[in-house]
């Protein structure tokens, strides 16, 4: 399969442009423009023989990694060994292995020199903050130090209690994409993928400006969220192309995309597990829902879930060489007490 590469591209509304396809972000079509430019779509801006031409061109590229030791990502690559964190009001190695590979980076660019650069890391810290616990492993920043020493290297850190990565500011020129967004003069932030794309980009200028782009961040991973509904029509647009071209060969099962059981919802009834064998007809539609014979729902149950994916469910269904068929999705679910 040929990698990635940059060509020629329009959306529906006939804008053209030049970009080298670089990830599926859920509804969303990410495309590195230039070596710090990104432009991303929402999978309904491109044609179908565009969405087919950009599932071609990544479908080889390396997975996100469930484990940072092993990431292939530009950016996750790198930052291995060439990265610390805060033990107090000391700098030391930052152990990676373990924790899954982060799909964003906000790489925090400051000096200690400059007042603002001061002002910006002290906005963003409860941003972050609510970043990571609203998007689990998801993201990760990265303090990269400009125009000062060592020593203000740690002392910025320090002082401002960073939750984050610093980078081991003699390895700097080795970090050879992130190095590429620093600027040669002020301060900043950008988000990228972790090959390395940009998403956001904010001057930090001041306190609403550093606000609007945590915000920007976290719009653009709750729509990665699987249970946003917003995002399931593209999502559904999108598969609903590659998937014949995925099994031109072989077969797939019906792919859930929206799933219009609410948890809580269930959990308030005291139900926490149940299977269902949801029949799934090669246009999408959902022609039956059967539940085993032993199920413990009651009929009034088991009849508001099967009308909840009658009325509400988004699936893409089944391929068999090519083309789409009847299917049967096996639907399992589970919540903790």
């Amino acid at each position: 399969m040929a990698a990635a590469k940059s060509e020629v591209w329009q959306d529906t509304q006939g804008n053209r442009f030049r970009g080298e396809p670089a990830e599926v972000l859920g509804p969303m079509a990410l495309f590195r423009t230039s070596e710090t430019t990104g432009r991303r779509l929402l999978w309904r801006q491109l044609a179908p023989p565009d969405c087919l031409r950009f599932f071609e061109q990544v479908r080889a590229l390396p997975p996100r990694a469930p484990d940072w030791a092993e990431a292939r990502g530009a950016v996750s690559e790198e930052l291995r060994g060439h990265v610390l964190r805060l033990d107090g009001d000391r700098l030391v190695p930052a152990e990676l292995a373990g924790r899954p590979e982060p799909e964003f980076f906000i790489l925090f660019f400051a000096s200690h020199g400059e007042g603002k650069s001061w002002e910006m890391i002290g906005s963003a810290g409860p941003a972050y903050a609510k970043l990571r616990q609203d998007f689990p492993g998801m993201v990760e920043a990265v303090f990269y130090g400009l125009r000062h020493t060592r020593a203000e290297h740690l002392d910025m850190a320090a002082s401002m209690k960073m939750p984050w990565l610093v980078t081991d500011l003699r390895d700097q020129a080795k970090l050879n994409v992130v190095s590429r967004f620093a600027p040669n003069e002020g301060f900043g932030f950008v988000v990228v993928n972790r090959d390395g794309v940009p998403l956001v980009y904010s001057g930090a200028e001041d306190e609403a400006a550093v606000k609007r782009a945590m915000e920007e961040t976290a719009g653009l991973l709750d729509l990665m969220r699987p249970d946003n509904r917003r995002a399931w029509k593209d999502r559904a647009y999108y598969l609903s192309v590659v998937q014949p071209a995925a099994y031109a060969t072989g077969r797939c099962d019906p792919v859930l995309v929206g799933n219009p059981i609410i948890a809580e919802g269930l959990k308030q009834r005291k139900i926490f597990r149940f299977d269902a064998a949801i029949h799934i007809a090669a246009d999408g539609g959902v022609t039956q829902v059967v539940f085993p014979p032993e199920t413990a729902l009651s009929p009034e149950i088991t009849a508001a879930i099967e009308g909840a994916f009658r009325k509400a469910a988004v699936f893409v269904p089944a391929v068999e060489n090519g083309r789409f068929v009847d299917g049967v999705y096996a639907y399992h679910f589970e919540a903790a007490p």
